[in-house]
């Protein structure tokens, strides 16, 4: 058995905070046994309340991958520099079938899909639509 000093233990809040999580995904991953917890007690409403090891939550930062999100998509402009606009509005287009393909059909009625026009139209604002092609 662990004695942990009250200093080392954080609360649901506290590490939803530090992970970057919502309150009930950190109770869901406590619930599931994937982070450790010590049940504090039962609120009159019947909610567990819980701490939890400050090193626990260390130790899922330090296996965290730090890399910027610029970074995640660097191997796919590189990829794609080497390719004519023709080449990668090709694979643009499969990617969108593929994906396409793989939605599950909603309930109701489906909206038509935009023209050209129409998209160029809705997003002539946005920061992509004002960068050059190149």
């Amino acid at each position: 058995m662990t004695i942990h000093q009250p200093h080392d233990l954080l609360t649901v809040q506290e590490v939803a905070r530090k992970l970057r999580l919502s309150d009930d995904t950190v109770r869901r991953q406590i619930r599931e046994g994937t982070l450790e917890a010590i049940r504090v007690r039962t609120t009159p409403t019947g909610r567990e309340q819980y701490r939890v090891p400050a090193r626990a939550v260390e130790d899922i930062l330090g296996t965290a991958t730090s890399v910027p999100m610029s970074d995640l998509f660097a191997p796919l402009r590189e990829a794609f520099s080497v390719l004519s606009e023709e080449e990668r509005e090709e694979i643009l287009a499969q990617a969108v079938r593929w994906a396409r393909e793989r939605l599950p059909e909603p309930a109701g009625e489906r909206l038509p899909a935009l023209t050209e026009e129409e998209l160029t139209q809705r997003f002539r604002h946005s920061r992509l639509a004002r960068e050059p092609q190149r």
